[in-house]
């Protein structure tokens, strides 16, 4: 179904570090475990992550409240079941939990998880599809939003007002307040008129509904789309699950002076070899933030004491320590512990990320290594664009290519207006340039024999003179371009659906507004083309 698939080395704002580990891992293989590609790679990683002591039980009991709260069936609850296994895997993914699933690149990362999964298990290994609800993060206002492209064709923001957290608590703390409706109208009012737009509004209603925590609303429409493929969900935002996490909590605050050392180590590493370094560390840095009147509060260490940072409170070492064996639930780890919590609870063969997760895992190798935990094997989730048949043709008709839109749309405007313009003016305005610029040349050599000053003086004025005949050229395909309002509005259009706010279609519309147009059918095409193999972006026609 792929009709283009690009290199994202051709993409704009593409991290040096994401292309190496795409496309020459040996320039970064000091920072990554390598064989996320290669099947007997991962087939080994599966054993050995395996072997690890778990404590399965436990952690599938609460995964079993949490995925029948998310409205989870058999074959979810089928695979929690297969966790308790030992000799069982996961391949993780996961997203905050963005308003209505956020944007496209979250159902991507789920399928990504879900067929690596699959794959494995037919190659006799037990894996288990995961996706974890970042459900501690405590930035709402990246999450409290969505985007999608109204009946009118135009980009549109959709954002939850009715409430937010407190400054510094957790996302998965909002509860849903009856403001959610007048977002659930203002979406399906946005979506367009089919055959199963009807059934996608009331999934929305069911799974946002006033009175449900943000973060379960999410993973309810999580469920909705993914359930039938046996996806797990988990919200760490569980104080049993910071239980059984208290004893790598424990670990990482009584190391916590060489942890952040090693981090920081990691991150110089990093940066000499020419990347940038995703998270900022500091040998003052805390693993763990202390949950402060339900504030996460981040920890700083100087002298062997801790401070709350921003605040007097200090504590010593065993104060602190003591603290957290007895209450773990009275701390959440940072970003640069965070992963390392997740594969202590789960037993974690693959880690699927975008670019932001992969940059992080390149400075956490020193964090898994210093507490003696086995790292993930980290591999970029699918990407895609989906191309609808109507600006497949308008690209078609206009002699566009899915990447000319990285141009920008006044650049393709012009473009295409230059490609329609008049044979007969083009040819005029060519000849006349070609003419001009030869005459001037003869005019400049001949004065340089009698009047080298008078030649100099010359070299600017020719410059002018050909500088207004392009101009006078721009403006004429300006003035065409103008006048062929169809072809401008088709591409304005297209712009919105497929590269908007100058940016993939994946890291900015929603997935509701493919699902009302073309079914929940849409996921398993997709599924059938995501593939371990493929380390570029892919064009879709959908």
């Amino acid at each position: 179904m792929t009709t283009e698939t690009i290199r994202f080395s051709d993409i704009p704002k593409t991290s040096q570090l994401f292309q190496d580990f795409l496309y020459d891992f040996q320039r970064v293989e000091s920072f990554y475990e390598a064989g996320a590609r290669d099947w007997d790679a991962l087939i080994a990683r599966a054993k050995r992550v395996a072997a690890q002591n778990f404590n399965r039980e436990a952690v599938a009991d609460v995964l079993l409240e949490q995925n029948r709260n998310a409205g989870a069936g058999e074959a979810t609850l089928a695979n929690i079941e297969r966790l308790r296994q030992n000799d069982s895997v996961v391949i993780i993914t996961g997203q905050q939990a963005g308003l209505f699933t956020g944007p496209l690149y979250t159902v991507f990362k789920a399928l990504t998880a879900i067929k690596l999964a699959h794959q494995l298990r037919e190659k006799n290994v037990n894996a288990i599809p995961v996706f974890w609800i970042a459900a501690e993060d405590h930035d709402f206002a990246e999450v409290n939003h969505t985007r999608l492209v109204n009946r009118d064709g135009q980009l549109v923001t959709i954002t939850y007002t009715a409430c937010s957290p407190a400054e510094g608590k957790p996302v998965g703390a909002v509860t849903l307040k009856e403001g959610i409706n007048d977002n659930l109208d203002e979406l399906i009012a946005a979506l367009p008129e089919s055959e199963f737009t009807p059934q996608l509004a009331a999934d929305l209603r069911e799974s946002y509904q006033p009175g449900t925590g943000f973060a379960d609303a999410f993973g309810k429409m999580m469920m909705k789309l993914f359930g039938k493929f046996g996806v797990v969900l988990i919200n760490p935002l569980d104080d049993r699950f910071k239980q059984i996490a208290g004893t790598i909590y424990s670990q990482a605050m009584q190391r916590a002076p060489e942890f952040a050392d090693v981090l920081v180590k990691q991150s110089a590493a990093l940066e000499a070899a020419g990347y940038h370094a995703q998270v900022y560390t500091s040998t003052e840095s805390v693993p763990l933030f202390m949950m402060d009147e339900g504030r996460r509060t981040a920890l700083m260490q100087r002298d062997g004491h801790f401070y709350l940072k921003g605040r007097e409170k200090q504590f010593g070492r065993e104060e602190l320590l003591e603290t957290v064996n007895r209450c773990p639930a009275c701390f959440s780890p940072n970003v640069t512990l965070r992963p390392i919590v997740q594969d202590f609870l789960l037993p974690t063969a693959v880690y699927i990320g975008g670019p932001a997760e992969i940059a992080y895992f390149a400075q956490l190798r020193a964090g898994y290594q210093l507490l003696g935990r086995i790292e993930p094997l980290v591999l970029s989730r699918a990407s895609f664009t989906l191309l609808e048949k109507r600006h497949a043709k308008t690209l078609s008709k206009n002699g566009l290519q899915f990447s000319d839109l990285f141009a920008g749309l006044p650049e393709v405007i012009t473009k295409v207006a230059e490609q329609s313009l008049d044979k007969e003016t083009a040819a005029t305005f060519d000849e006349t340039e070609q003419l001009f610029e030869a005459q001037l040349e003869k005019l400049q050599a001949t004065l340089q024999k009698v009047d080298p000053p008078l030649a100099a003086a010359l070299k600017g004025g020719r410059a002018n003179i050909l500088s207004n005949i392009h101009r006078l050229r721009a403006t004429y395909v300006k003035n065409v371009s103008q006048r062929d309002e169809a072809t401008r509005h088709q591409l304005e259009r297209a712009f919105a659906v497929l590269y908007p706010n100058k940016g993939l279609q994946e890291r900015e519309i929603n997935v509701s507004y493919f699902l009302a147009r073309y079914g929940y059918e849409l996921l398993d095409r997709i599924y059938d083309e995501v593939t371990l193999e493929e380390a570029g972006h892919q064009v879709l026609p959908c």
